[in-house]
């Protein structure tokens, strides 16, 4: 049995691309991951005088609000530290981007209100489906857990509960399966503040957005050098990534896989 606890980032107007990172750990090895997070959290929180109730990565990276106090090599450090972690930890990540202009201008599928946030969470849902479902005894069997402060959280539950039927190739979904089978009860919510897995990925999937900004969308850097550490970061994390196969399928893909890449920046596709 595994869980899947993800997080976005790019939710802003100007934000060019939405991205989402789900971090997928065995259960049997969630103890002490958990534990390890609570002595990095601890050593982030003697660097502050006040309670800091959760990491917020683009703060980190960036300097802003409380992290401001925070010297910039310390600050890089930190995040370099979480990002190797999840290989020390050998947790697997799971990733979906929304270009938003292309997600304007494609075919609707039928999602509730066209919600691109909503596209990237069944991305997530899917890969985990496809990545898990080979496993022996339902050793697969997902928990799948969000932060609940989304406007779209609320149709999440019911869209994994009954997927649409375009979705059924992703996964090469057989007569007698049920749909999304691998998914338990759908999915969960919980505050960002509670689960520190989900702030990771918050740190995870802004490191990734901010690659792309830098890579495909042209953004100027906000110091020099962030170019070269944005890219040690994706270093770290890009190994961790399912298969690409399981991202997007570039051999005989499905009409649903087509779709996803479709919206999905092309250097995040091409990871």
């Amino acid at each position: 049995m595994k869980v899947c606890y993800v997080d976005e980032s790019g939710n802003n107007d100007a934000d060019p691309c939405l991205v989402m990172v789900g971090i997928l750990a065995d259960v049997t090895r969630l103890n002490r991951t958990v534990a390890e997070f609570g002595e990095i959290f601890d050593l982030v929180q003697d660097l502050f005088q006040e309670n800091l109730r959760e990491l917020k990565g683009a703060k980190m990276i960036f300097g802003r609000d409380r992290w401001k106090k925070i010297e910039a090599d310390t600050r890089k450090r930190l995040a370099g530290t979480i990002c190797q972690w999840v290989s020390d930890r050998k947790h697997h990540l799971v990733m979906a981007a929304i270009d938003l202009a292309a997600f304007g201008k494609a075919p609707d599928p039928g999602l509730p209100k066209g919600d691109p946030w909503l596209a990237a969470a069944l991305h997530i849902a899917l890969q985990v489906q496809k990545n898990n479902q080979d496993h022996a005894k339902n050793k697969g069997r997902t928990f799948l857990i969000f932060d609940e402060n989304k406007a779209g959280a609320d149709h999440l539950s019911e869209l994994l509960w009954t997927p649409p039927a375009w979705t059924d190739d992703y996964y090469a979904r057989g007569k007698k399966q049920a749909a999304l089978d691998q998914l338990i009860d759908s999915s969960f919510s919980v505050k960002s503040h509670h689960a520190g897995l989900v702030q990771v990925a918050d740190l995870y999937a802004f490191v990734f957005r901010r690659w792309a900004e830098i890579n495909q969308y042209g953004r100027a850097e906000e110091w020099a050098g962030e170019r070269a550490y944005i890219d040690e970061l994706v270093a770290m994390l890009r190994p961790r990534l399912v298969s690409g196969s399981v991202r997007h399928p570039k051999k005989a893909p499905p009409d649903s896989a087509k779709w996803f890449t479709s919206v999905t920046p092309g250097c995040i596709a091409g990871l």
